[in-house]
């Protein structure tokens, strides 16, 4: 039961922590501190899913690094894609920096392309999900006996 209750907690606490990222990254790309808040509203069910999947993973990593002391790589690929799809995404928010960066193209790309761009990122976070449950399932199974 413990066990369940620490996962549960890394859960919550992943899908906080990167709502929070999310949010500093577009509070930085706007330049606004309700900006941000007005996107998330509009943008509710692209960001919801990739928020809610980083925290399943975050949970399910808590049950696998408890069950057998692994899973590091798994959490770090896996919820690398739902990070890197949040920062994707806001990526036109940052046209201010990106042509120091020489990326000014991307911030074009990204702005063009953001509806694309969040649905396969959902479907990333989606495929870590059942590699994350798989993997879970296969330990669970393996120990059990």
């Amino acid at each position: 039961m413990a066990h369940t209750k620490s996962s549960i907690l890394w859960g919550i606490a992943g899908s906080i922590g990167i709502a929070i990222i999310f949010y500093l990254l577009q509070v930085l790309g706007m330049q606004d501190w309700m900006a941000p808040i007005d996107f998330s509203i509009d943008k509710w069910y692209f960001i919801a899913p990739l928020v809610i999947g980083f925290g399943i993973q975050m949970g399910l990593f808590r049950a696998i690094h408890l069950k057998s002391g692994k899973g590091k790589g798994v959490i770090a690929a896996s919820g690398g894609v739902s990070s890197g799809a949040m920062l994707a995404c806001c990526m036109h928010n940052l046209v201010l920096f990106l042509p120091i960066l020489g990326l000014s193209g991307a911030a074009v790309f990204f702005a063009t392309y953001q509806n694309y761009v969040f649905g396969i990122s959902i479907l990333f976070v989606l495929g870590g999900i059942a590699y994350m449950w798989k993997q879970y399932k296969k330990l669970h199974s393996c120990c059990e006996k």
